[in-house]
């Protein structure tokens, strides 16, 4: 597994592979093909290692699975001479149609044209990819994409969009103050703060470097900021895209999601009869990433490699 920071579209950027690197290219492999994952919010790449440790597991050896942080969501080390641009761009660096093309773009550079793509969304990254198909380059070269726990319509009314708009959003100035506190705190006591808050919400404590990552209050400050976005743009589902691009398409939903109630699942299927999607059975819950890890990313690699043959 190789992470670095990649610069374009000029925000530097957190790329995790399993498999070859990104630079590498794909001269003399026999399988032309990629998988791509694409967060969801937190968009941090690293929550998601043991996900693509177990998707990789599934498929041929030649087949590497990247995965790309949101821009804006990892800040650099401080011992690299890196420079972030300011929260005054947002609209050029970090918004969410932004993320969109920040993801087309890495494409276009990293990705050789003959080589055929597996994308793989979860949460917002779900919605992401949907709006990065009505790109005649990207929707030509993908193959199939997995929408695992798709936030795809209607955010702001679900359970936690409530939660979100009405608590959260509200209180963020306060979140961000403890997040500066807590960044300028010796490292242990940072550890030690954390590794209670993780017992307290169930984050295990291998988590426990990137959600001190994710509270660095530039990066913690860029999350929120995506997230209001979110609530007030994404509504209506895009039944175009879908119709469009069914053949493509793979849903999975969760049976106890607070941002993804069941009825969404219901109304995709009825507006969509002859649409691939399924309704988890076993329980995992939306921050899969966290706990069920292995067992999604056995469901979502097996596919992948069914698809691959």
């Amino acid at each position: 597994m190789q992470c670095a920071m990649l610069n374009w579209n000029g925000v530097p950027t957190q790329v995790i592979t399993e498999g070859r690197w990104v630079e590498e290219g794909f001269s003399n492999y026999g399988k032309r093909e990629v998988v791509i994952i694409i967060p969801g919010n937190p968009g941090l790449a690293e929550f998601y290692k043991g996900f693509i440790k177990t998707v990789k597991s599934k498929l041929p050896t030649e087949v590497p699975v990247w995965i790309i942080s949101h821009a804006g969501h990892v800040q650099p080390p401080n011992n690299l001479a890196i420079t972030m641009p300011s929260n005054s761009s947002w609209t050029e660096h970090y918004s969410l149609m932004t993320q969109v093309q920040h993801k087309i773009d890495f494409i276009k550079k990293y990705v050789p044209e003959d080589v055929k793509i597996h994308l793989i969304g979860h949460s917002i990254g779900c919605w992401i990819i949907l709006n990065m198909l009505k790109d005649n380059f990207i929707a030509k070269k993908v193959k199939k994409c997995y929408l695992l726990f798709p936030t795809i319509e209607n955010m702001d009314i679900s359970d936690n969009g409530w939660w979100f708009t009405k608590v959260v959003s509200r209180i963020a100035f306060f979140l961000l103050f403890c997040a500066w506190i807590i960044s300028n705190l010796p490292y242990c006591l940072q550890v030690f703060i954390i590794s209670i808050a993780g017992i307290l919400y169930r984050i295990p404590f291998k988590y426990n470097n990137v959600v001190l990552n994710m509270l660095n209050p530039y990066s913690l400050e860029r999350i929120i900021k995506m997230a209001r976005e979110e609530m007030i743009k994404v509504k209506e589902r895009d039944d175009d895209i879908i119709s469009k691009c069914a053949d493509k398409l793979w849903f999975y939903y969760g049976n106890c999601d607070g941002w993804v109630p069941i009825k969404y699942y219901k109304n995709l299927i009825s507006n969509h009869p002859y649409i691939n999607a399924e309704l988890c059975k076993h329980g995992y819950r939306h921050s899969f990433v966290l706990q069920y890890d292995k067992e999604v990313g056995n469901i979502v690699g097996n596919l992948i490699s069914e698809n691959i043959s």
